[in-house]
């Protein structure tokens, strides 16, 4: 539910009897035994499904990864930013590698060794190495190029969406019963001791997880302690998730799902319809539970290094 997908189905018959197809294009908003229900750009679209030929995933297109990453980009903003041509310079404290890299949004409009020297001053202006985030099909140019001169991959990750579910009833039978989920609108020390083992317990830290006009933070705790979190931040119509974490002694127990269908919920009150997050694809273990969430694969992307400032 939610993909895009592109459905060939029975339209009529010839004169001769032959059956003939259509192709119809669209996400898919309902399905059952009967019928397939798509959202294209005409509107709602019925298909028997008896009547269906095949169907494929259609992927996300270019245009779809660039839009995505724009809207993931506001939901989590760096101290500083500058413009490149048509690229996005982000600084922050350093720790976080989507709030220090280069996004690039848009074709350069310069030679690319021109832009990488412009770059890489600002970001040495700001005791930073210059980092590019590059998108598997939207960027692979770019990719291919700075392959070339040496730049190192680094950070293989997914950027994974869903549709929100619309009732508590559809999260996966397996979320934790009976868990209270918490939401404030700043994390306090507890939740910042177990983000990331507390790498975000700095002044600098927390006002980058807080440097947002729609953002909320999830916890749950157990005997006073906490023992799981998250944040949520919506843009738009989408919902990021990010910085879900439990603590060793209490996985495996369907907190991490507690806490993102919770964040679901407060994110349809803001008015989101969709959520997306961002998982480094070898952690197999956080992509297999987003996917049973309801997660799925929308687009890759990498960072690359620069050789003359990695340190």
């Amino acid at each position: 539910m939610g993909r895009r997908v592109s459905v060939r189905r029975v339209v009529e018959r010839s004169a001769e009897g032959r059956l003939l197809f259509g192709d119809v294009v669209g996400e898919l908003v309902g399905l059952d035994a009967q019928t397939a229900v798509l959202d294209t750009r005409s509107g709602l679209v019925e298909v028997p499904v008896p009547y269906v030929a095949a169907a494929r995933l259609v992927p996300a297109s270019t245009a779809d990864e660039l839009a995505l990453d724009a809207v993931a980009a506001r939901g989590l903003r760096p101290a500083e930013t500058g413009e490149l041509g048509g690229w996005l310079l982000r600084a922050d404290d350093g720790t976080v590698r989507r709030a220090n890299s280069v996004l690039p949004r848009r074709q350069l409009g310069m030679p690319l060794d021109d832009a990488l020297a412009q770059a890489r001053q600002w970001y040495a202006d700001r005791g930073l190495p210059l980092l590019i985030g590059v998108q598997a099909e939207a960027r692979r140019l770019l990719d291919a190029e700075l392959g070339e001169r040496g730049w190192n991959p680094v950070g293989e990750s997914h950027v994974m969406a869903t549709t929100l579910r619309s009732t508590t009833a559809d999260v996966p039978r397996d979320t934790a019963a009976g868990v209270a989920v918490e939401l404030t609108a700043t994390p306090d020390d507890d939740w910042l001791a177990l983000y990331r083992g507390g790498a975000a317990a700095t002044a600098a830290g927390l006002a980058l997880l807080t440097r947002h006009d729609r953002v909320v933070f999830a916890r749950v705790r157990v005997d006073g302690r906490t023992v799981a979190v998250a944040r949520g931040a919506v843009d738009e119509h989408w919902l990021g998730v990010m910085a879900v974490e439990v603590a060793p002694q209490h996985r495996r127990r369907g907190l991490a799902r507690a806490v993102t269908a919770r964040l679901w919920e407060w994110g349809r009150e803001q008015g989101a319809t969709r959520s997306y997050l961002q998982v480094e694809a070898a952690n197999t273990a956080a992509v297999t539970l987003y996917e049973r969430l309801g997660y799925w694969v929308h687009h890759d992307y990498r960072y690359r290094e620069d050789p003359e400032t990695t340190r």
